[in-house]
């Protein structure tokens, strides 16, 4: 019984953490206006899959690709168009 307390604080601790997200899709499976928000913020990236996820309570998509040097690189656009975040 004195464990309770203890198993009781780490499930909550453990619980904190982002909530799960989808796998990548390929890329043909998103809005293509999304897509072109995407190329216009990182141009010479080849954006070749992504993923739905919530920001703030917001849907974003967090696109992925290479550069032609082979550097991966993200950027998430809001569902109503905006870059949120370039990685």
């Amino acid at each position: 019984m004195r464990y309770v307390p203890l198993l009781m604080l780490s499930f909550i601790l453990g619980c904190g953490g982002k909530p799960a997200t989808k796998d990548f899709v390929p890329i043909s499976e998103i809005e293509p206006s999304l897509v072109k928000v995407a190329e216009k913020a990182l141009p010479t990236v080849k954006f070749e899959s992504a993923r739905k996820i919530k920001v703030n309570g917001e849907d974003v998509f967090e696109m992925r690709g290479k550069m032609p040097n082979g550097k991966i690189r993200e950027v998430e656009v809001s569902a109503a168009g905006k870059v949120v975040e370039v990685e």
